[in-house]
């Protein structure tokens, strides 16, 4: 009976080591585009203003989209010091010969900060799906202390 028992708990953990969920990457998304300033300036009384402007584009609410829909092993997070990888994905101007199609430059950087992938691509599904591959198939780096 101890060896029915001894058994079956052996084999309800091999069952559920084999099942246990492999935990997703996570990944800060962002853009290359530099903060913006502006100023004012007043010859009389010396007056003036700047104003510094930033923050993501509508692009980079796509870009998190698509990687929810094409890459479902991993987890877009908001927080960069917690993301096991920096996905750069820039979008090019729209060319005169092709209006509807925007170039998308993409960069995958590791926690180290050492450059993992990059491409070009016309269709944004196209650099997500390559750049999830590219995560998937490396190891997650740990950070040197």
């Amino acid at each position: 009976m101890n060896r029915i028992r001894v058994c079956s708990v052996l084999l309800g953990a091999a069952v559920a080591a084999q099942t246990a969920p492999t935990p997703k990457i996570r990944v800060f998304i962002t853009e290359s585009i530099a903060a913006l300033a502006s100023g004012d300036a007043q010859a009389g009384d010396a007056k003036g203003s700047l104003a510094f402007t930033g923050g993501s584009s509508p692009q980079s609410v796509e870009v998190m989209k698509a990687f929810v829909r094409y890459c479902p092993a991993v987890i877009v997070t908001a927080n960069r010091d917690r993301a096991d990888y920096l996905v750069r994905l820039d979008h090019e101007a729209a060319n005169p010969t092709t209006p509807f199609t925007h170039g998308n430059k993409v960069a995958v950087f590791d926690r180290n900060e050492d450059l993992l992938y990059s491409n070009s691509t016309r269709i944004l599904s196209t650099a997500v799906k390559d750049a999830c591959a590219a995560m998937s198939a490396a190891p997650v780096p740990h950070i040197p202390k």
